[in-house]
């Protein structure tokens, strides 16, 4: 039983929903914290986080809960999963199957080139819906927008029941007169529409791009809205009616309910953004400007780079198949969790993920239904993993596990303990993979960096990740298991919007620059204004990026750019930073020899958030459940020492400069930890666990 708490306090919480677990930390104004584990509820969302908020209302009652940012994965597993509800686009007449034509890009090996299918359209031809209008790329009107043809199309979409419409018109990036109308007359024939406007989604050139944005949010607003409206106006409100309720976005900030459900699609990778965002201020504060993120949980691994203290941005991603352009965390995700299903490929080839076994059945080893083995039968075959999870919540099967293993074994020769091995060391190069990506693809040296592991299973597998990289040093911090929880408690609002340029270097004088900047503030001015005032601490400062490119390259490089520097006739000093960050991605830059082009200036104003948990703040763990004692466990180190009886330690009973040498294994509430032989660990003085190569100390 829980005991309730005493002492005066309000409550904030993070809440992360994963494939498998909802993760909520919840910190008290005190410094008191309380952490929870629950599993998911794929079928119904909305419910998994409802019931560990239920649970922590109970706890800490009569003190009340404040206020909840959450970081949700509907989004994301709707594109995943294809699951498109039906929507309306209406188009520039002649532009009809700009979704169908793409950009003729053929995924996957050249030898699957002629059997490859193209995905499946997130808007169906039929109801991509062509408007007698044209607007040229200057923004000048060539054809006036034709407003009886929209009546009519907008009576046949109102006809057949269709509640969501996308608005994507060409060259709407330069003037959104025509976009702005349609949107107009929308509201006024069919009250309650919801609306996705090119303009307001993705402002930018690219015709493609901005089309297929806008249609990924028309789809996403009748799920993400319906399940923020269940979640935030329903079931907190019932449990927690003072609460304020904020969403997570990719990029690494949090908006109010209203906004997020307005721009569904930049919520989609608001939990693994939120992760990045507490591990990299967490390092920065630990003394670690430079550092890999590496979060692994149930169903995905994502790692990202944090150069000084600061994640990566970028604007273009991929889920799945489609592109995603909004301002995100650089990231790289790979189906690689706790829950990837270890199978037999053709020829006999063994396989880790992407497949997910998730919430339900789950792995074999939780005694729920699931029969097919994956990488957490294989830790606790190898007695990496102990008899529990989560507080002995989750109790689980070694047999099962065996069992399971074997079955996928037998056709190869194997037992359990030979697929768990192996699937272990093929999980581990998926991963360095996915490093390598973030990293050494962008001219990064891994090994000059250090690895920051967390989510459920990272501190698990970071050991071995860090030695197949060569790096020297691993960072677990405090509750590694709910490191997202952490980002959403750190992230404070943030607002940003872009306008495309296209200027040539002639072009880059103050009185062309000038006007874009002033626009761009007040339009995040008026933006900041509707922020209720008692959120915000005090006003925010505007940053900018320029979008840069040389004469003829097909894509662009975001760097950082001061408004002083935006208005120095030239932009020399933003000029000379494209140029180094070209040489530093691919070796070379052609300074002196290629005209530059600034083809878009993007702001950002990030309003610091009252309450909001301080990164240097220190937390007082309080743990939902039971702890194990100390004691001893076999454990398999390698294929020389085989099974070895080790240490196994509790964290929240290490005192600070604890040092030990391994093999051992740290378990805790959220996570259990993994230190190889050659590998010595020792608590810092932030209760930070650092894994560190022997001979590196």
């Amino acid at each position: 039983m829980i005991a309730r708490e005493q002492r005066p306090c309000e409550w904030r919480v993070g809440i992360d929903a994963g494939g498998t677990f909802v993760d909520l930390l919840a910190v008290c104004s005190d410094g008191r914290s309380l952490a929870l584990k629950v599993p998911s509820t794929p079928d119904a969302p909305e419910i998994g986080p409802m019931r560990g908020i239920e649970q922590l209302v109970a706890a800490i009652a009569p003190q009340p809960l404040v206020e909840i940012t959450h970081g949700t994965t509907v989004g994301l597993n709707a594109l995943l999963e294809r699951r498109f509800p039906r929507v309306a686009l209406l188009v520039t007449r002649g532009f009809r199957h700009v979704l169908e034509i793409a950009r003729h890009n053929v995924p996957g090996q050249w030898g699957s080139i002629y059997s490859w299918v193209k995905p499946q359209r997130v808007v169906p031809l039929e109801w991509v819906l062509e408007v007698p209008e044209r607007i040229d790329a200057s923004g000048a009107v060539v054809e006036p927008l034709d407003e009886n043809a929209v009546r009519v199309l907008l009576d046949r979409v109102g006809e057949a029941g269709i509640s969501t419409l996308g608005i994507c018109l060409l060259h709407a990036y330069r003037n959104d007169q025509h976009e702005r109308r349609i949107a107009t007359l929308a509201a006024e024939c069919l009250p309650g529409i919801a609306l996705s406007v090119s303009s307001e989604i993705m402002p930018e050139f690219r015709e493609y791009e901005r089309m297929i944005t806008t249609a990924m949010n028309a789809v996403l607003t009748p799920l993400v809205g319906q399940y923020l409206e269940r979640f935030g106006r329903g079931a907190v409100e019932r449990a927690t009616p003072r609460a304020k309720v904020f969403v997570m976005r990719s990029a690494g900030g949090v908006v109010g309910l209203d906004e997020a459900a307005r721009q569904p699609l930049r919520t989609a990778l608001s939990g693994p953004a939120g992760g990045v965002l507490g591990m990299s201020r967490l390092a920065r504060d630990s003394g670690y400007a430079h550092a890999l993120t590496f979060d692994m949980g149930g169903t995905s691994a994502d790692v990202a780079a944090v150069d000084n203290g600061v994640p990566r941005l970028t604007t273009e991603a991929m889920i799945d198949v489609y592109p995603l352009r909004a301002p995100t965390i650089d990231l790289v995700t790979i189906g690689a969790g706790g829950g990837s299903v270890i199978a037999l490929g053709p020829g006999k080839r063994l396989l880790v993920g992407p497949r997910s076994a998730g919430a339900s059945p789950g792995p074999a080893c939780y005694g729920r239904g699931g029969t097919q083995p994956t990488v957490s039968d294989a830790n606790l075959a190898l007695g990496r993993l102990g008899n529990s999870l989560a507080g002995a919540s989750v109790q689980l099967d070694r047999g099962a596990a065996v069992s399971a293993l074997e079955s996928v074994g037998a056709p190869l020769g194997l037992d359990a303990v030979g697929v768990a091995r192996s699937a272990l060391r093929i999980v581990a190069h998926n991963m360095a993979g996915a490093v390598r990506q973030v990293s050494v693809r962008r001219g990064i040296d891994p090994r000059r960096y250090v690895l920051v592991a967390f989510g459920g299973a990272g501190p698990l597998h970071a050991a071995d990740l860090a030695a197949l990289l060569e790096i020297t040093t691993v960072l677990i911090p405090p509750r590694p298991g709910l490191g997202s929880c952490n980002g959403l408690l750190l992230a404070d609002i943030l607002l940003d919007d872009v306008r495309t340029l296209v200027l040539d270097q002639s072009g880059f004088t103050p009185s062309l620059i000038a006007p874009v900047l002033q626009q761009l503030g007040e339009r995040l001015g008026a933006r900041a204004a509707n922020v209720a005032a008692g959120d915000v601490l005090s006003g925010g400062e505007l940053q900018f990026r320029a979008d840069l490119r040389y004469v003829g390259m097909g894509t662009e490089l975001r760097v950082e750019a001061r408004r002083d520097e935006l208005l120095t006739p030239g932009i020399p000093e933003v000029v000379a930073r494209f140029h180094a960050e070209h040489r530093q991605l691919f070796g070379y830059d052609y300074r002196e020899r290629h005209a530059v082009q600034l083809l878009a200036l993007r702001a950002a104003l990030e309003l610091p958030r009252e309450g909001r948990l301080g990164t240097g703040t220190v937390l007082v763990p309080s743990e939902f459940g039971t702890a194990s004692e100390p004691g001893l466990r076999r454990v398999w180190i390698d294929e020389v020492r085989g099974f070895e009886t080790i240490p196994v330690l509790r964290r929240e009973r290490l005192p600070v400069k604890w040092h030990a040498a391994g093999p051992l294994i740290v378990e805790q509430y959220d996570t259990t930890t993994y230190v190889r032989p050659d590998q010595d660990a020792t608590l810092d003085g932030f209760g930070n666990l650092l894994l560190m190569r022997r001979h590196a100390l």
